[in-house]
């Protein structure tokens, strides 16, 4: 029985990995590298690849999220706020 249990374990995190969506998992992404003070540029990059994602996904929500923080990174790079 106790065999078993680390098994159980590592099959139990793979379901739950293949549950996440890459979308998530970039978001995910995203706020590490955004509490490590990634610059506007990177974080647009970022935002723009995730709501790519999601629209991909056909959820229209997280779109709609993704796209507006996408839109202020990449304004704050085009007026020079870095």
């Amino acid at each position: 029985m106790p065999r078993t249990l680390p098994f159980l374990a590592i099959a139990a995190a793979l379901t739950l990995a293949a549950c996440s969506s890459e979308a998530k998992r970039q978001a995910d992404e995203y706020t590490i590298m955004r509490r490590s003070n990634a610059n506007s540029v990177e974080l647009c990059e970022k935002a723009k690849a995730i709501a790519k994602l999601y629209a991909e996904e056909e959820n229209d929500r997280q779109f709609e999220r993704w796209d507006q923080i996408a839109y202020v990174h990449c304004l704050d790079v085009e007026l020079g706020i870095m």
